[in-house]
């Protein structure tokens, strides 16, 4: 009686463990949700549909900044690779950034972001090592609005977006660290060692079923974008 007892609290056990585990890392999954479905109803502050097919990846990433004279910035988020022949999307990686800053400051603050990796170097540098915004890859506001046909300024390797305009002015990533969360992959997928181009390169993983709204409302973005352009062509 004594051993079944003992069975039944570790099973519980590790369910809450597992569950407490899992469930901060759905929120991220949250987090990229709302974030899209933002930019979804607001044309205004909308990523242009040629940046999301030009892109190599994209991340979903809140980040926070807080401190009392000594502060510091961090985030959390999930990066998918997207392959550019198929449009098709990989399964989400998990990702984060840190940066010390120093000076007067009170209080915290928090953003979502998407960021839009624009070469394939800034993601094989993400697959590899730490990142540091701003030197090893240069990192802007990204234009806004769906019609938007424009140049990119050379060396922005990473297009940034908030949840409205000029977010991104007050809020500086540069001089930040942007690298792969490997605790965060290991424990959600529950694979020891599984590195960030396992996830969005090697097919290691299977796309979670926790990803599947994100990736539809991805899809939902381009489709929607296909409508504007047929109705424009019709009002010609």
């Amino acid at each position: 009686m004594k051993k079944m007892i003992y069975i039944i609290v570790f099973c519980l056990f590790l369910n809450t463990v597992f569950g407490e585990s899992q469930s901060k890392y759905i929120k991220r999954f949250k987090v990229a949700e709302s974030l899209l479905e933002y930019m979804l109803t607001q044309a205004d502050v909308a990523i242009p549909l040629s940046l999301i097919k030009s892109c190599y990846g994209i991340i979903f990433l809140r980040q926070y900044k807080g401190g009392f004279l000594l502060g510091g910035k961090g985030g959390e988020g999930i990066v998918l690779a997207r392959n550019r022949e198929t449009g098709e999307w990989s399964p989400p990686g998990f990702v984060a950034t840190a940066q010390l800053s120093f000076g007067w400051q009170v209080g915290v603050q928090m953003t979502d972001l998407i960021l839009l990796i624009m070469n394939e170097k800034g993601l094989n540098m993400l697959l590899t090592s730490k990142v540091k915004l701003g030197a090893d890859i240069g990192i802007t506001a990204g234009p806004i609005g769906r019609d938007f046909e424009g140049k990119l300024a050379p060396g922005a390797g990473i297009l940034a977006y908030g949840r409205s305009k000029g977010l991104f002015g007050g809020i500086s990533l540069e001089g930040g660290f942007l690298f792969a969360d490997n605790k965060a992959n290991e424990e959600f997928y529950k694979k020891k060692g599984i590195k960030l181009k396992d996830i969005l390169f090697r097919g290691k993983v299977s796309m979670p079923k926790e990803a599947e709204k994100l990736i539809k409302l991805l899809k939902d973005y381009e489709e929607y974008e296909l409508v504007l352009e047929k109705e424009e062509k019709k009002t010609k």
